[in-house]
Parts: structure tokens; sequence; C-alpha cells
């Protein structure tokens, strides 16, 4: 199995627009040969305790939206068809104006697994 991350951030204000085209990539997504499944994540604070930054470099890092997309596949060649897809190329064309970061994704090999997860979509 493979796992991709992808990791973006929005300005404040424009999450509505990045969240309708979420959902438009999750249908995609869903209908996906070799896709076994994903989950989208949207940022709501950044923990004190478990971050580097301190008060004032958080608070700029939180200027921003963050998202991030987690997919798993059957293989890394059905992951790479369905991101040369004309569908996501168009939902990342869609969100590339309002964009101050990203996307990047990284791809992982699946070590260890804690089994069945409930509510692993949007």
């Amino acid at each position: 199995m493979i796992v991709g991350q992808t990791v973006f951030s929005v300005r404040k204000g424009t999450e509505h627009r990045a969240e309708r085209t979420l959902h438009e990539l999750s249908a995609l997504l869903t209908s996906a040969p070799g896709h076994l499944g994903h989950r989208i994540l949207r940022s709501v604070g950044m923990s004190p305790l478990a971050s580097a930054l301190h008060d004032e470099e958080r608070e700029a890092a939180l200027d921003d939206v963050h998202f991030v997309i987690q997919t798993e596949w059957e293989s890394n060649r059905l992951h790479d068809e369905f991101y040369l897809s004309n569908g996501l190329q168009q939902a990342y064309g869609l969100l590339s104006s309002i964009l101050t970061s990203g996307p990047f994704e990284v791809l992982y090999e699946a070590l260890v697994a804690d089994g069945e997860r409930s509510g692993v979509a949007l």
C-alpha cells in the first residue's frame, strides 16, 4: 500500500473556495482505480505543546489555513495515474489562485497499520 500526504495552505477568507474544490476532489478520489481511502483535514490551530514555534511565530503560521490530503493506494502506478488525470489537474488549477504554499506531496510505504478506521472520508 502507498500513502500520499499532500500539504498546502490558502489565505484566510478563501478557505471556502478550497473546501468546495476539495469536495469535488473527494468524489474523484472515490471513483479512482486503486484508491483505498482518503482523508482531508483542515487546520484548526497549532498546539503550543507540540510546536517548536514560539507565540508570535505560531500566530504568524496561523495567518493561513492549512490543508492535508491523505490518500491510500494499491500501488504507486495507480496513484501516479490519478495524479496525472485531467480531473486532478483541474482541481489544482482552481486552487492555484488562492494558494500561499504547496501543494507538496510526500509518498509513504505503510510499515505498520492499526486496522480499520471509521470516518476516513471527508
